[in-house]
């Protein structure tokens, strides 16, 4: 009987001292872990930000097999959540801030207790990403400072935790690229002051098409017929400063979806025309002018709409056919750089 009394009250001791301990334990947490991951910064931004890929790498379905998630109507960006129910209890995450391919802040909550933070950085390096995930709390739970307690601290609790998540990220990610490959990059476009200028006659010399109102057709015409007339040029002897790449629009109707255009060259001395060539006079006269810098097919539709808003605010009229310059190469420049002159003949 005396032996269960001492025991009893060396239990109590401990039970009382673990208590104690746990008590004295820090209220606030911040534990992190790095890796480099061997993947565009993008693609791992992009997979971390989707709830839905975190069953292919979280660490806790090795630990425990029955947990049921319930993913909210949105998953990615700020307001993406999800739930979910598991032998420990439930649980539940939001988005709550992120920058595009820099960070993630989600807010972390089991059961009743107070919600935590959970936090990611993505930086660019040459080998990859460096992804940083962290977790961190200023209000810990009794029962999780308990824990912590017993794993000798929060650090040795979750960092293990997090860092066999960062490898299974890491191993996750050449099969998530290839069937997420990445976007191509937006293409870009500034545009320039609209100019109204006072221009003499000019001649164009250029092969006609007509097509539908399309994209796709309208770009193949140019692949083929802009080459075309530059090897012309480049026959008959003309310098560089004898020409200039250009096509010449006469018929626009957005009603039939159809195009009538010229693609060629303004030239600035007599030459003889080749086969299938046209002469276009371009007649002396104001026009208004707007430079568009981008590549080409990026942009054009807001240039034009920027030279019809300023016709109306300046109660002009177009009185012709449309032009436009190719200034430079774009095999030569930038693709942000390439610069497309439009000009519209008024009265």
């Amino acid at each position: 009987m005396k032996i269960l009394k001492y025991l009893l009250l060396l239990l109590l001791v401990i039970v009382g001292g673990l208590l104690l301990f746990t008590t004295l334990q820090p209220n606030n947490y911040d534990v992190k872990r790095s890796k480099l991951i061997e993947a565009p910064v993008s693609a791992v931004y992009n997979n971390i930000n989707d709830y839905k890929n975190w069953k292919t790498w979280g660490p806790w379905y090795d630990d425990d097999p029955t947990i049921k998630e319930t993913y909210a109507d949105q998953t990615s960006g700020i307001g993406g959540a999800y739930s979910w129910t598991s032998k420990d209890g439930p649980g539940n995450m939001q988005t709550i801030a992120l920058e595009e391919n820099k960070s993630i802040s989600q807010k972390l909550q089991f059961s009743d207790y107070e919600p935590g933070d959970t936090y990611w950085s993505f930086e660019e390096t040459e080998g990859g990403t460096n992804v940083t995930w962290g977790m961190k709390s200023d209000k810990i739970p009794f029962m999780f400072k308990f824990f912590g307690a017993l794993s000798g601290g929060m650090d040795n609790m979750l960092g293990p935790m997090l860092e066999k998540g960062l490898d299974k990220i890491a191993n996750v990610m050449p099969e998530y690229i290839k069937n997420n490959p990445p976007a191509p990059p937006k293409e870009t476009f500034t545009l320039g002051s609209i100019l109204s200028l006072k221009q003499d006659a000019q001649q164009f010399i250029g092969y006609k098409q007509v097509c539908k109102i399309d994209h796709e057709a309208m770009t193949k015409l140019y692949m083929e017929f802009m080459p075309k007339s530059g090897i012309y040029a480049a026959n008959q002897k003309l310098a560089d400063t004898d020409y200039t790449p250009a096509s010449v629009f006469t018929k626009w109707d957005e009603e039939k979806g159809e195009a009538e255009f010229y693609i060629g060259l303004i030239v600035r001395k007599d030459i003889a025309l080749d086969k299938g060539m046209e002469k276009v006079t371009l007649p002396d006269g104001k026009n208004i002018m707007i430079t568009k810098y981008g590549p080409y097919g990026t942009g054009d539709m807001e240039a034009h709409m920027a030279i019809d808003q300023y016709l109306k605010e300046n109660g002009l009229e177009q009185n012709g056919a449309i032009w436009e310059l190719y200034l430079n190469d774009p095999m030569l420049v930038k693709p942000e750089d390439v610069e497309t002159e439009i000009h519209y003949p008024v009265k």
